[in-house]
């Protein structure tokens, strides 16, 4: 069966420029003009400077038509790039707030949700943990399944919603998972995990299925690292605007 695809980057920003970059570069992209309707907006977040590098910026975009939608998306803003009038005005304006970025190609599997998905059941988070991890070469798919139907159920019981479940194309051995969730929520994960770490945390009740779950993936996990992502306003996923 065909599956979703999406084009995730990850995006310097210059000085304080991350909220005018996803406000008018991001949020603002006219896909149909650009990208010859190659892609549309899944979502954009600044990266909370405290979990991760700053200033930073997530954007996915999900492939309309799937490997149709990256071909139109290839010509149209690589291949014919020159001729494209409307990408080199976007490009001279988005560099006033970004120096460079990552790009990767992600393919969905089980318990990722589309953006029909998405706007169906109109799923909003205070907050996002954005998650790539590195994985034994060949075995993202397996991980992946264990993710959708044995992680998702303890992270739901804290308050964590499984958005994103992605392989990285073009290579083997990276994935990248997406949760909404708030922060309340976040930081109660937090607590049951160092509790049953054997840490004090006054008020939290350890949660054993976290450390079971880590020692149980080391066979197919070799690292790991999330961070806490800020949703911009207008976004699919974003609130109506930022909070005071």
């Amino acid at each position: 069966m065909a599956r979703d695809l999406y084009l995730h980057e990850t995006v310097d920003i210059v000085g304080q420029g991350a909220v005018p970059y996803m406000e008018n570069s991001v949020v603002g992209f006219d896909a149909d003009v650009v990208a010859d309707r190659g892609l549309t907006l899944y979502g954009t977040w600044y990266v909370q400077g405290s979990t991760g590098r700053w200033p930073q910026v997530v954007n996915i975009w999900e492939l309309v038509d799937g490997w149709e939608g990256w071909r139109r998306l290839c010509q149209r803003t690589n291949l014919r790039r020159e001729a494209n009038r409307e990408l080199s005005s976007w490009w001279a304006e988005a560099a006033s707030w970004r120096s460079g970025g990552f790009d990767r190609l992600l393919g969905a599997t089980e318990g990722s949700l589309s953006l029909a998905d998405v706007r169906a059941g109109e799923i909003e988070g205070e907050l996002f943990i954005h998650e790539l991890s590195r994985v034994q070469p060949g075995a993202a798919l397996d991980f992946l399944a264990a993710v959708a139907e044995e992680w998702a159920p303890v992270m739901a019981d804290h308050g964590h919603r499984l958005v994103g479940a992605w392989e990285v194309l073009f290579g083997e051995s990276e994935v990248c998972t997406l949760w909404a969730t708030d922060l309340d929520s976040h930081i109660a994960l937090c607590r049951a995990t160092e509790a049953a770490r054997g840490f004090a945390s006054p008020g939290a009740t350890a949660d054993e299925r976290i450390p079971a779950w880590r020692e149980r993936m080391r066979p197919l996990r070799t690292d790991w690292r999330e961070e806490v992502l800020i949703p911009c306003p207008g976004s699919p996923m974003g609130p109506a605007r930022w909070a005071d």
